[in-house]
């Protein structure tokens, strides 16, 4: 069975697109998969005070696609976070999963780049199957 892959972090523009793509899984009865880039750095000891304060990202990560996949209106949905380049991330993301297509936004757009986006162009130049850039900056 085909995946559809979507890309996402903790924005509102990216619960967009998990939303749409769970609209498409969900018409066309295919499994969803969530991906999340990783970011530099995933744990960091903070002190501020006299108190001390541990900050683990992967375990947040997990958390923000666990409570995702369960808020999307999709009966299958999976997750994973991927490496720190998120165009990449998907690409490998759909290789692995023999995916029938990757949904990303369009957000964090400038200059040139502004009619796709940075991540999206790269994916729709790297991807094994169709890509689908949803408008969610309105």
């Amino acid at each position: 069975m085909h995946e559809i892959i979507v890309g996402v972090d903790d924005t509102t523009t990216s619960r967009k697109a998990a939303e749409r793509a769970a609209k498409i899984a969900t018409a066309l009865d295919q499994p969803l998969h969530l991906v999340m880039s990783a970011k530099d750095g995933l744990s960091l000891d903070i002190q501020v005070g006299g108190e001390n304060f541990h900050v683990d990202w992967i375990a947040s990560a997990s958390q923000f696609l666990q409570d995702l996949c369960g808020n999307l209106p999709v009966p299958t949905a999976t997750y994973a976070l991927g490496g720190t380049d998120p165009a990449k991330s998907l690409v490998e993301a759909a290789e692995r999963l023999d995916a029938s297509m990757i949904v990303v936004g369009n957000r964090r757009v400038k200059g040139v780049a502004r009619l796709l986006g940075a991540i999206a162009t790269d994916v729709i130049h790297h991807a094994p199957c169709d890509v689908l850039v949803v408008n969610t900056t309105h």
